[in-house]
């Protein structure tokens, strides 16, 4: 598995439990649960592999000779 491969499921799996945790603690209906963890995870997710690209410890791009 690639370094970026590696990173988005680490970021999937950190965004999902945060966010199924915070939407559990909001409570509510079944669907804004759903839905408040399913935005918690995507912000979360995101954030993860863009600070991660930022202090450029993973490569997106591949170079000229496709390395």
């Amino acid at each position: 598995m690639s370094e970026a491969q590696t990173l988005a499921v680490i970021a999937g799996g950190v965004g999902g439990a945060v966010g199924a945790f915070v939407g559990v603690a909001i409570g509510g209906s079944a669907l804004s649960v759903a839905l408040t963890t399913l935005v918690v995870a995507l912000l979360i997710g995101c954030g993860v592999i863009a600070s991660a690209v930022i202090a450029g410890d993973v490569e997106f791009l591949a170079n000229a000779d496709g390395e």
